[in-house]
C-alpha cells in the first residue's frame, strides 16, 4: 500500500494513521464510492478534531490518489492546480500591495496575459486578488494570518495536466520571490 505524501499530517491531525483510513474507506465500499460519499465517510470517522471539513476533504482526495483516480495537485473535475506561498511579515493590506505591485507591472502571469481586470475581496481574516488569463485559467491570490504573519498564497486553476501544473508552480514561485 503506498502512503500520501501528507500521511504524517493525517494521521497527526486525525489520529488515525494511513493504514486505518484505508480500511475505514474499503469497509465502507470507497472504490465504488464518488468523491461526496467518501468525503461522508471521512467526516462521518473523523471525529473531533479541528476543522473536520478540510481534513475530510483532504483525506478523502488522498484516497483518491491512493486509488489512482486522482493525481497529486489534481482537482475532481480533472483539471490541474498548482500553488506557491511565500510569508510577507507583513499586516495583510501590505502583503497584497507588494503583490498588485507585481501583478500591475507584469499585467499577465507566466507569460499569459490577463482576459479581464483583477477583482478584489477582504474580510477581517484574509484579502483576495483574482483574475481570469486569456487562456481561461484562473489565478488567486490570497494574504491571509500565520502565527501574526502575514503569508501569500498564489493559485493557479484550471490548468490541462500535470506539465502545466510544474509549469506553473515555477512561475507562481518565481513571482513570489519578488516580494
Amino acid at each position: 500500500m503506498s502512503e500520501p505524501a501528507n500521511a504524517d499530517a493525517i494521521a497527526r491531525a486525525t489520529g488515525r494513521a494511513w493504514p486505518a483510513w484505508v480500511a475505514a474507506f474499503e469497509a465502507a465500499g470507497g472504490d465504488a464510492l464518488d468523491h461526496r460519499a467518501l468525503v461522508a465517510v471521512a467526516r462521518r470517522d473523523l471525529g473531533h478534531v479541528d476543522n473536520p471539513g478540510w481534513w475530510a476533504q483532504m483525506t478523502t482526495v488522498a484516497y483518491e490518489q491512493h486509488l489512482g483516480r486522482r493525481a497529486p495537485g489534481q482537482r475532481q473535475d480533472g483539471s490541474y492546480e498548482a500553488s506557491a506561498s511565500r510569508t510577507h511579515g507583513g499586516t495583510l493590506d501590505e502583503a497584497m500591495a507588494a503583490w498588485r505591485g507585481i501583478a500591475d507591472e507584469e499585467a499577465c502571469i507566466g507569460g499569459m496575459p490577463f482576459a479581464d481586470p483583477p477583482t478584489e475581496t477582504a474580510t477581517d481574516a484574509y484579502r483576495r486578488w483574482r483574475v481570469t488569463l486569456a487562456d481561461g485559467t484562473r489565478v488567486r491570490a490570497q494574504a491571509s494570518l500565520r502565527s501574526g504573519r502575514a503569508v501569500l498564497t498564489l493559485t493557479w486553476s484550471r490548468l490541462g495536466s500535470e506539465e502545466d501544473r510544474a509549469r506553473a508552480r515555477a512561475a507562481l514561485k518565481d513571482l513570489l520571490a519578488r516580494l
